[in-house]
């Protein structure tokens, strides 16, 4: 066949690379018979590219999920438009090359979104040249312009199932109105987030400056969690109760003594404890929301029993000075130091 001169390939000669490449046809045969210089074949196999399983079937070991690169006619002409949109009016990133290297490297070395960069770039009034908004950056991300930054699509998550039983102490229905309007400082959700063995997380989460405080325990027990406690009240001393002034949890056995959460260690009362509705982890929403991050650092599966308390400060120091949206891409350390100076 004569071969084609510089042109775009059709959606349809793009079917036809598909379903030679899935023949088993090689690259300069597919090139042959589509009619183009090998080159092209080759930079439409790189716009095409995806990875797929496929299943290995072996009598002596059982299947085996393999996976492997594979080339779709329809990613590519998807690319292949999202190029073109981009021509005409030149890029606003310009030659900005310190931009982009700063974008990179928070991205890819301290494990921030690019949203969340950017608007720290803008709080902190950074002398950048670029002045772009989110839409813009990460349809520069979907182009290839930034290296090695993808955007990657949220796992679907399941929540935890408890037992149908009352609450062991007061209902979150009695706690007061002010403290879901994320208004005053001092009110904490609270959870465990858990490995392959019996070591877990305790997290605290504060509600208005999304502060986080991380303890790591042996074992997943109520005497281990009022221990935590014990620590933060000797910690902060006569001002835990302006700190912590009330923490809500689910109704996991780990927070099943109740009186033992709310009697201080010294005299009275240190803190008032509500307890969520089974199946709804939304009432504890800023807590579930920040152990995503800490599963970012900690997959699930991974043994907590290694963690030391230097890696489990670190974790704890990466969440509070994350720039966060909400918080207008302040951080929660920010916030927190800000709320401690003024009681």
């Amino acid at each position: 066949m004569k071969r084609v001169g510089n042109r775009n390939l059709t959606f349809t000669q793009r079917l036809q690379i598909e379903t030679l490449y899935n023949a088993k046809h090689s690259k300069k045969e597919i090139a042959s018979i589509v009619g183009v210089c090998l080159r092209t074949i080759q930079r439409e196999f790189v716009r095409g590219a995806y990875e797929r399983k496929s299943v290995v079937h072996n009598f002596w070991y059982g299947d085996k999920v393999k996976i492997e690169k594979a080339y779709s006619a329809q990613i590519a002409q998807d690319r292949y438009y999202a190029a073109c949109s981009a021509k005409g009016r030149p890029l606003k990133i310009g030659n900005d090359y310190e931009f982009v290297h700063y974008i990179e490297k928070r991205v890819n070395v301290d494990k921030i979104s690019a949203c969340a960069v950017l608007g720290q770039i803008k709080r902190n009034k950074m002398s950048f040249k670029t002045d772009i908004s989110k839409t813009t950056l990460y349809r520069y991300i979907e182009l290839g312009i930034f290296n090695n930054i993808k955007i990657q699509k949220r796992k679907k998550e399941y929540r935890k199932t408890y037992a149908k039983r009352a609450p062991k102490g007061t209902s979150i229905e009695k706690r007061p109105q002010e403290i879901a309007k994320r208004q005053t400082f001092g009110h904490w959700e609270m959870d465990c987030v858990c490995g392959c063995n019996k070591a877990v997380l305790l997290v605290l989460s504060e509600r208005l400056t999304r502060k986080e405080i991380i303890f790591k325990m042996e074992n997943q027990k109520s005497a281990s969690v009022i221990k935590c406690l014990n620590i933060l009240e000797r910690k902060y001393g006569q001002m835990f109760r302006k700190v912590f002034k009330s923490i809500t949890v689910d109704n996991g056995s780990e927070f099943a003594d109740f009186k033992g959460m709310e009697r201080s260690s010294y005299r009275g009362k240190r803190t008032s404890v509500y307890y969520c509705h089974p199946y709804c982890s939304s009432e504890r929403g800023t807590n579930e929301r920040l152990n995503r991050e800490i599963r970012r650092l900690i997959p699930k599966g991974s043994d907590l029993m290694k963690l030391s308390i230097e890696d489990v400060q670190a974790v704890e120091d990466w969440v509070n000075n994350y720039p966060r949206e909400v918080l207008g891409y302040a951080t929660s350390a920010e916030l927190f130091t800000e709320q401690l100076q003024a009681i």
